[in-house]
């Protein structure tokens, strides 16, 4: 059995991948790197602020290619500055997995 002090009820895995993005409204694509991961949401980091409720489309590569890309639709639930100069953190809600 895992024992695991997060409240959530997904484990988040720790990543360091990059990630792109693209937002769906605009066309409007960015990168990033991918924090952490979970079966229903995403954490990563940006230079640029993206609006909450915004959907995005996501393409993370990991670094090694035993593992394969991970494409989704996500729904930004928060961005905030995370604390590096021109940097934001983004969290989001996996709507689906392609």
């Amino acid at each position: 059995m895992i024992n695991f002090d997060e409240k959530r009820d997904f484990i988040r895995m720790a990543a360091d991948h990059p990630l792109q993005f693209q937002i769906a409204e605009s066309g409007q694509a960015g990168q990033g790197t991918c924090v952490n991961l979970s079966a229903t949401g995403v954490l990563f980091h940006t230079d640029q602020p993206i609006a909450t409720g915004t959907p995005l489309s996501i393409n993370i590569t990991p670094q090694y290619s035993v593992v394969a890309p991970f494409e989704a639709e996500v729904e930004v639930l928060r961005c905030k500055p995370n604390g590096v100069e021109g940097e934001y953190e983004i969290a989001g809600r996996i709507l689906s997995i392609s």
